[in-house]
């Protein structure tokens, strides 16, 4: 099915776009992507069979796809040369040797991110990619990503920034004991989450709090209805950085069914998401590397289809009146097409993006968070025209003292 080109999207010539991974959220993108009659798009992986079945999927004459390891540098630059932007559909820890890559064959490059301490990596390139007339542009998913650039909405809109309070999350669209959790995305990324620190901010400067602690009782319409939230690592993505001292107070939750989070902390508890190797017997092992592929199997649930819930409410004043903007979305599995409302609201946002720097809307040369350059609303008109749509509402507030610094 193809779409109208929205504006800034259509280049001025049918250019190619490299896709490198092509799992879920691979042949998501490309098959966004492919909806642009004026986009090429060459996709690869180092998995032959992943390369197969994306080329049964997609099924365009306008799809070249190899298998290609990404991690060697000469074949990277072999499929990024040529390309005008390169998307990076791969685990986290591989994106700063493509942004990399990216930079030295002259390649834009958009990503899906996800680990701060890779993201700030790859915005130190900044100054590189200015000289080579590219752009960067990581954590361009869902949350990080959309998120990062709802909250640059509010900022917009609000004069005075209180407090941010950003709520996201995959599920699968009924309860399924005993975990309540259906996998949606690389498992390497979701323990990535469970790990680590959150950042936020608290009275206007960036803090760290621990994950999967502060758990709150938040509610969706149906059929989601009552749900829990917990701090996880890499959802606030750049946020506290960029708005150190114009926000007060921003987190980040993710969204689970009541009783997941406290089973994980069992596992936390007992150490199944640490790195360091133990010994068992003669062998060496990390707790998390079972971990991985014990969770992997007891979330694989690829019969229950799947919904992603998000609200953001960002509290300030408008106009010397304090009022709350809400940006809320709930998206459902595509049964007609088979893509799940995580690849769609995880990929898409990706691949408007990547279509945004082809097409001129976003012209900045360098590497920049999403938050610094993506159009909020353009990216809300793109994602509605795939009937994803972000609902917003400004609705005044009592007049009332500003909230604690720690309470959000």
């Amino acid at each position: 099915m193809r779409y109208s080109l929205g504006q800034g999207l259509s280049p001025e010539e049918n250019m190619r776009v490299t896709v490198l991974g092509a799992g879920w959220q691979g042949i998501a993108c490309a098959y966004d992507l492919l909806r642009n009659p004026q986009i090429e798009v060459l996709l690869v992986d180092r998995d032959p069979a992943a390369v197969n079945n994306a080329r049964r999927r997609l099924l365009s004459d306008r799809l070249e796809v190899g298998t290609v390891d990404c991690t060697d540098a000469a074949s990277l630059s072999s499929v990024l040369t040529d390309s005008m932007v390169a998307v990076s559909a791969l685990p986290y820890r591989l994106n700063l040797g493509i942004a990399r890559g990216a930079v030295d064959t002259g390649t834009s490059m958009v990503d899906m991110g996800g680990n701060i301490e890779t993201v700030l990596d790859e915005l130190r390139l900044a100054p590189a990619a200015r000289q080579a007339e590219v752009l960067l542009v990581p954590d361009c998913g869902l949350a990080p990503g959309l998120a990062n650039v709802l909250v640059a909405d509010a900022v917009s809109v609000l004069d005075e920034v209180e407090q941010v309070a950003i709520r996201v999350g995959g599920l699968p669209a009924r309860r399924i004991p005993p975990w309540d959790y259906r996998l949606v995305f690389s498992i390497e990324g979701l323990l990535n989450e469970y790990t680590g620190s959150a950042a936020v901010l608290r009275d206007w400067n960036r803090a760290e709090v621990a994950v999967l602690e502060e758990i709150e009782e938040i509610e969706f319409p149906p059929p989601v209805g009552r749900c829990q939230a917990a701090f996880t690592s890499g959802g606030s993505s750049t946020l506290p950085w960029s708005y150190a001292g114009r926000i007060r107070n921003l987190d980040y939750k993710t969204v689970r069914y009541p009783g997941h989070y406290d089973k994980l902390r069992v596992l936390q508890a007992l150490g199944l998401f640490e790195d360091e190797p133990l010994s068992v017997g003669p062998v060496r092992l990390a707790p998390l590397k079972l971990a991985k592929s014990l969770l992997a199997r007891a979330f694989t649930h690829p019969e229950v289809p799947d919904v992603v819930v998000l609200r953001i409410t960002s509290q300030g004043k408008k106009d010397g009146r304090r009022v709350v903007l809400t940006h809320e979305l709930i998206d459902h599995q595509d049964e007609q097409t088979g893509l799940t409302a995580m690849m769609r609201t995880t990929a898409f946002p990706v691949s408007i993006v990547a279509q945004m720097v082809a097409g001129g809307a976003i012209r900045e040369k360098g590497a920049f968070p999403p938050e610094r350059v993506v159009p909020p609303q353009l990216l809300m008109a793109e994602l509605e025209r795939r009937d994803i749509r972000v609902e917003r509402r400004l609705q005044p507030l009592p007049d009332s003292p500003p909230p604690d610094a720690n309470v959000v």
